[in-house]
């Protein structure tokens, strides 16, 4: 049997994470960035729950605690800038978590320890600058059907699988949707955006954030990686003429009229708030400006899936912001190659088209219920973690206090069947490995 030939779309951290596992059981992998580069930026982002187990099976532990950020917690502050509740990072080998994970590490270096799996694997081709256009597929019933795609430059290829990565705006999906599918995004009220600023002695090395009183939900904070560079968070959930301003800005895809849109927002005289709208408005270091809106992508059930066309990570389950997504971005991918790979090698011994799409519908059986558990939120705790009142700001921190003193954060996170749920093993991804 011929290897199978996969087109991967999306080079973040699901992408190269699937190519990881496919590639260890002899697939021919084409693994393709719309970016002329890799994106060595982004954020601070995190492993923990299932992600933890899953980064020691992909032998990356010692890559990530390389280069993890030594964030010695998270607290909130008052707009005077005095802590008012202080959540310690949990003690490294405990296994616990709390709002400051173990494993925090920058998106950028994730994504490179992540390509870096299959870089220079003769099955594994990394390209750049590189989009679909579209994409076909022959009958289901074919048994040796293909997925015929046309790229942006004109070229034509074929291949057994293709699987959309290129998360929560993914073109994959809307393609394999097709165009009188409803969007899947589902907007859950408010932004969030994060920006660099030129460092000074007395920013902290804890995440840091503060509540903002106002006529809007509104609160800013900061982490800090690297001894030059402070990173500023503004999250803000608002409606009418804020809200607008913001919208206006963000489908202009205009970063001066993005960046003065939030800026004017956030112009206030508490914390340091004056010093971080000057950086957003005058500071090259600011032009890594990232703002996007708090969103979940719902599919339908049995949706993540089209024949040999699938869906992963954020482009199957995004939750923006929700803590996760890193660690469903490894996950997911892992169950996918595991699904499909028992299909291939295992006793059904399947043709590639029947392996494909068996595997791919099984994945999401297993994967769904506990990727999806959190959408939709708590109204309850979205109102107390985000008030706008003074009232409101005072009785955050004083149950934030509480919860500190309790290390309840230790408890937050997962929900009971999430946290229940064990990774299954899938011996032929482990004895291809070995």
């Amino acid at each position: 049997m011929a290897p199978l030939k996969v087109l991967i779309v999306g080079g973040g951290v699901a992408g190269p994470a699937l190519a990881h596992w496919l590639s260890r059981i002899g697939a021919n992998i084409t693994l393709i960035e719309r970016f002329p580069r890799m994106r060595a930026t982004g954020q601070q982002v995190d492993l923990r729950g299932q992600g933890v187990p899953m980064m020691h099976r992909m032998g990356i532990e010692a890559a990530v605690r390389a280069k993890t950020v030594k964030e010695k917690g998270t607290q909130l502050i008052d707009t005077a800038g005095r802590c008012r509740a202080f959540f310690a990072a949990a003690e490294g080998g405990t296994g616990k978590q709390s709002f400051t994970s173990e494993y925090e590490i920058m998106r950028g270096d994730l994504v490179g320890i992540l390509n870096a799996l299959t870089e220079g694997r003769a099955n594994v081709r990394h390209l750049f600058d590189t989009t679909i256009d579209s994409f076909t597929q022959d009958e289901e019933s074919d048994p040796d059907g293909k997925v015929h795609v046309s790229f942006r430059d004109g070229s034509k290829e074929d291949y057994d699988l293709v699987v959309g990565a290129d998360g929560t705006g993914s073109k994959t999906r809307r393609v394999m949707l097709g165009p009188d599918a409803p969007d899947p995004r589902h907007r859950m009220g408010g932004y969030i955006g994060y920006y660099s600023i030129p460092s000074k002695p007395h920013d902290s090395d804890r995440g840091t954030f503060c509540h903002l009183p106002g006529p809007f939900h509104r609160a800013i904070g900061t982490r800090k990686d690297c001894p030059e560079l402070t990173r500023v968070y503004m999250l803000m959930n608002a409606k009418g003429a804020p809200a607008a301003i913001i919208d206006a800005a963000y489908k202009s895809g205009n970063l001066t009229e993005l960046k003065k849109a939030w800026a004017d927002l956030y112009q206030c005289d508490y914390w340091e708030c004056d010093r971080f709208v000057d950086a957003l408005r005058h500071a090259p270091e600011a032009d890594d400006f990232y703002c996007t809106p708090y969103e979940e992508v719902r599919l339908p059930e049995g949706s993540w899936s089209k024949g040999r066309v699938v869906l992963v990570g954020d482009a199957a389950h995004s939750g923006t912001a929700d803590g996760y997504g890193c660690t469903w971005g490894l996950v997911g991918p892992y169950l996918l190659a595991g699904e499909i790979a028992a299909r291939l090698h295992g006793k059904e011994a399947l043709s590639p088209t029947e392996a494909v799409m068996r595997g791919a519908k099984k994945y999401e059986e297993i994967f769904r219920p506990i990727a999806t558990a959190s959408q939709g939120g708590n109204k309850w705790f979205d109102m107390l973690s985000t008030p706008s009142s003074r009232l409101g700001i005072w009785s955050l921190h004083a149950v934030a206090r509480l919860a500190a003193r309790l290390r309840l954060d230790q408890m937050a996170g997962l929900g009971e069947e999430q946290a229940k749920w064990e990774l299954p093993t899938y011996p032929e991804l482990e004895e291809a490995q070995s």
